[in-house]
């Protein structure tokens, strides 16, 4: 199990420096050799060499797994000079939606999968549970679902910070903004997300739970995605860096599958309805600095919570996750 637990570490170093680089540009420029891209550059590394060990002999994982992350790795690769020459043209990057960075967010998916799939097959004669590196695979695929949002839930607490004249960021920061709500939100319209949300957490769980028929792994893989948020944050407001919102009320869409003891419409409705509520009820509340948020858009995310358990119930099994002979 070593090896797989040595891409758990080259992932969460990927997440650490993911999050801090995230944090990172609410307060600074860009910058090539930041120290959060060094981290992030640690974890593709460390991945780097644990799968040109399966290339030099196959010990842990099939071909097809091995195959898969590789493709991940070549196309992150093919993202940075991408990424590079998109700052060059355009300038500082205002959103975690550019085009650029989807292309990190694909291939890092493409390599999560690729090993969690090595996993499931190498052990497949233990029962996938929660309490295994099942849970760390299920959430590291739920960061980098979510990563996305990480420009509105940065933006939250930083915005504002700079209407009541608390801003954290640097000068040249705050010399680029024009346009504080867009700028500072990405320019993405802000109904985007929570339906992007509920549209990810949704699929994630229920594929997780038609593949592996277990209702826990998702609960416990976003119980551990929430977990770590609230470390990053706290180690962040330590050291003097923008902090951002948790997404604390997405659990209860995987929570809801778990009461519901179904992939049904029901449950993904409930689910969909309670996570929005919530969050609209802390933002109401002032409990909290949350993401901006409109009454209007718990339609399109409950019709979303509902379509995703109805289509992917249509869908036959993707038989990539046969179990078979494990890799001599």
């Amino acid at each position: 199990m070593k090896y797989y637990r040595l891409w758990v570490v080259a992932f969460l170093l990927k997440f650490i420096g993911s999050a801090w680089d995230a944090s990172y540009h609410f307060k600074y420029l860009f910058e090539e050799y930041s120290i959060p891209h060094i981290v992030n550059t640690l974890g593709f590394a460390l991945g780097a060499y644990l799968l040109f060990q399966e290339w030099r002999r196959s010990h842990y994982m099939d071909q097809f797994s091995r195959n898969l992350i590789t493709i991940g790795y070549v196309l992150f690769l093919i993202g940075i000079p991408l990424d590079f020459t998109y700052h060059i043209a355009y300038g500082i990057d205002l959103t975690t939606w550019s085009p650029t960075h989807f292309i990190y967010y694909i291939a890092t998916g493409i390599m999560i999968f690729g090993v969690w799939r090595g996993y499931y097959r190498y052990t497949r004669d233990v029962k996938p549970t929660w309490n295994s590196m099942h849970t760390w695979f299920a959430m590291f695929l739920l960061e980098c679902l979510m990563f996305p949002n990480m420009q509105q839930e940065n933006g939250a607490i930083s915005y504002d910070q700079y209407i009541h004249g608390k801003s954290i960021a640097s000068k040249e920061i705050l010399e680029l903004i024009s346009d504080p709500a867009s700028q500072i939100f990405g320019g993405i319209p802000e109904w985007v997300y929570p339906i992007y949300s509920v549209l990810m957490v949704a699929l994630l769980t229920v594929i997780i739970i038609r593949i592996f028929r277990d209702f826990n792994i998702p609960v416990m893989g976003a119980v551990l995605y929430i977990l770590l948020r609230f470390v990053g944050k706290a180690t962040f407001a330590a050291v003097g860096y923008p902090t951002s919102y948790v997404p604390i009320t997405l659990l209860f869409i995987p929570l809801f599958y778990l009461l519901f003891r179904k992939t049904n419409w029901m449950a993904g409705l409930a689910g969909s309805l309670v996570y929005f509520l919530g969050l609209y009820g802390i933002q109401k509340s002032g409990m909290l600095i949350t993401p901006p948020l409109e009454l209007w858009e718990l339609v399109p995310v409950a019709i979303m919570g509902v379509l995703v358990p109805v289509i992917i119930a249509r869908v036959k099994p993707v038989p990539l996750l046969k179990k078979n002979k494990q890799p001599a």
